[in-house]
Formats: C-alpha cells, sequence, structure tokens
C-alpha cells in the first residue's frame, strides 16, 4: 500500500470522527430540547458512528504495520476485524433503538417535535452524505473494507436522518405518532444494514473466496508464463484488502527439476508485479504426463 492512499485513508478516518463527534453532540441536544424520538434515535446512530470511527482508525494502523516474525503475512486482518466490530455496533444501535421506538407505541408518549430538531435533521443529511462520499471513495482506492464498512455506516446515518425529518415534519403537523415511527425505520434500517456487513466481512474472516473475476484474472495472468502448459487449482484468500495466491501450475514432464522451478518463479513473479493487491504467491509444480 503507497503512502498516499494510507494517508488518504487516516485523514478520511480522523475527519469522519471529528464530524461525528460533533453531530452526535448537537442532534443529541436537539433530540432532547427538541422533544424528537426520532433525532434522539439519529444522535445514538451517530454515537455508533464514533465508536466505529474510532475502530477503524486504530484498526487502520494496526493494519498498515509491516510483516514481523509472529505476523509474518503483515496485519492485514485487522482491518476486517475493525469492520466487523463496526457490524456489531451498528446492529446493537438498531436493537436499542427499535425497542426504545417501540416502547413510546407502547404507552403512547407521543410529543410534537420544534424547529430545532427539523434543522438538525437538514444538517446531518448534508454532511453525512458529503462524508460519505468522500469516505466511499477513499474505501475504493484503498480497497479496505473498514473503509468502506465506514462508509456506509455514513450513508445510512444520512438515511435515518432522512427518516427523522419525515418523521420530524409529520409530527410537527399533527402526526404525533410519525416521530417515534420515524425511530423504529430507523432501527430497521440500520439493521439491515449491519446483517449485510457482518455477512460479508464474516466471509473474509472464515477465509472465503473472493468473486471468480479475480480468480480468472488471477489465472490469466500466470497463464502468459512461457513453459506453463496449464493451471491445475488455483486457490485465493483475503488478508485484510489484500490476497494470498495459492498456484498449482502444470509443466512438461520431461522438464528439469531447476527448470520447473525457473516457471514457477516467473509465474510468482508476475502475479506479484502485474496482479491487483496480491500480497504473497506460493506455486506448486505438477508435471504433465499426456492423456
Amino acid at each position: 500500500m503507497s503512502r498516499g492512499s494510507i494517508y488518504e485513508e487516516n485523514t478520511c478516518t480522523r475527519i469522519g470522527l471529528e464530524v461525528n463527534i460533533g453531530l452526535t453532540l448537537g442532534k443529541l441536544w436537539a433530540g432532547i430540547f427538541g422533544h424528537s424520538q426520532a433525532m434522539i434515535a439519529d444522535a445514538l446512530h451517530s454515537l455508533s458512528d464514533v465508536i466505529s470511527t474510532g475502530v477503524v482508525f486504530f484498526g487502520l494502523r494496526i493494519a498498515q504495520k509491516p510483516p514481523d516474525r509472529d505476523h509474518p503475512y503483515g496485519h492485514g486482518e485487522a482491518d476486517t476485524l475493525a469492520a466487523l466490530f463496526v457490524s456489531l455496533v451498528l446492529l446493537l444501535t438498531g436493537v436499542y433503538i427499535g425497542i426504545s421506538a417501540l416502547q413510546i407505541f407502547i404507552h403512547r408518549r407521543f410529543q410534537a417535535p420544534t424547529q430545532i430538531a427539523l434543522w438538525a435533521a437538514v444538517g446531518s443529511i448534508l454532511l453525512k452524505w458529503v462524508l460519505y462520499r468522500y469516505t466511499l471513495k477513499a474505501g475504493e482506492l484503498s480497497q479496505s473494507s473498514a473503509l468502506l464498512a465506514n462508509a456506509y455506516d455514513h450513508k445510512s446515518d444520512s438515511y435515518s436522518s432522512m427518516a427523522a425529518l419525515a418523521g420530524i415534519l409529520g409530527a410537527r403537523l399533527g402526526w404525533r405518532y410519525l416521530d417515534p415511527l420515524a425511530g423504529l425505520f430507523i432501527a430497521v434500517l440500520i439493521l439491515k444494514i449491519s446483517f449485510r456487513l457482518l455477512k460479508s466481512n464474516l466471509h473474509l474472516l472464515m477465509e472465503g473466496a473472493p468473486d471468480r473475476s479475480i480468480v480468472d484474472r488471477i489465472e490469466e495472468i500466470a497463464l502468459q508464463v512461457p513453459g506453463l502448459k496449464g493451471i491445475k487449482e488455483t486457490r485465493v484468500r483475503s488478508l485484510g484488502s489484500e490476497y494470498v495466491v495459492d498456484m498449482k501450475i502444470v509443466v512438461e514432464g520431461e522438464m528439469s527439476v531447476y527448470e520447473g522451478h525457473k516457471v514457477a518463479s516467473e509465474v510468482r513473479e508476475i502475479l506479484l508485479r502485474r496482479g491487483e493487491r496480491i500480497k504473497d504467491v506460493m506455486v506448486h509444480v505438477n508435471p504433465y504426463l499426456g492423456g
């Protein structure tokens, strides 16, 4: 990973953390004094953003550490662990907000929000959407699962603020039940996003295979090496935002050990040089016996 992309990741995460702290305090104040359950729910969502962004910040710092004796493949999985933690924080936040909204319906504690809550929702929508686009771009450039998880966390916060705005407007027009209903909608939205993130990051932690197109591209590059007769098997696993490749190649059976080793070395070198985000390659040589 280049110094430029590392700087971009750290800067993006720091900006996100600062914005989320400000939004959390502002929305919580607006929700309490503006008498809006939807805005309080939105503030709690932003609080979860503060926690998750902080975890992502430290997770990325660990993931960027070079390999050492105890971690010969580096610390890339810290990126995935940070993304998984973000998913869990979102899950718990969604459950809490949902229960709080249901209690208001059960006890019928409906209130009309004030204009403070209304403007807080508008400001949150604008800020979070800008932050989402910025973080998404940084995540796509660095292929960081933690940054991408954080980007979609910002996006869900923007949508939850839209729901809060709709609920606050409806409650101010006389339908007071719309404010806690918006809070319930926010909870469902957060839970949906958290389940999607949990699924993708658990797949990475279980060393699930990447998309088939990635494997096909790796094999396409390897087959350009002279002397390679074919590829018997290719296994690829994720290591944070990078890949580790385990490939079984086929060479002519009459080749000497030295010649077979030379082909294997060339396959490894071309994949490390031309493959995208490939951290390490292990090549096993198999003789072609005809038939």
